[in-house]
């Protein structure tokens, strides 16, 4: 899905929902899988995963971004 609309022929609309929080951003290790937790600030998960990798040594890093959507008859 590439667009942030999108119509089904059955008459529902699907669509990223603004009415609650934004996006959840998160960073994962892919040595250890250890995660920063999710969080509001988009830059959060990388400084973890700076220190991480200073603690670790660790070099690989999975960024999780959660957006939310919803689905609503389409009139």
């Amino acid at each position: 899905m590439s667009g942030e609309r999108v119509v089904s022929p059955s008459g529902w609309l699907l669509a990223a929902d603004r009415t609650g929080s934004g996006p959840v951003y998160e960073s994962e290790c892919t040595s250890c899988l250890d995660a920063s937790g999710p969080a509001d600030d988009v830059d959060a998960p990388s400084v973890w995963s700076l220190r991480h990798a200073g603690r670790t040594g660790h070099t690989g890093y999975r960024r999780i971004v959660t957006d939310f959507q919803r689905a609503m008859e389409y009139r």
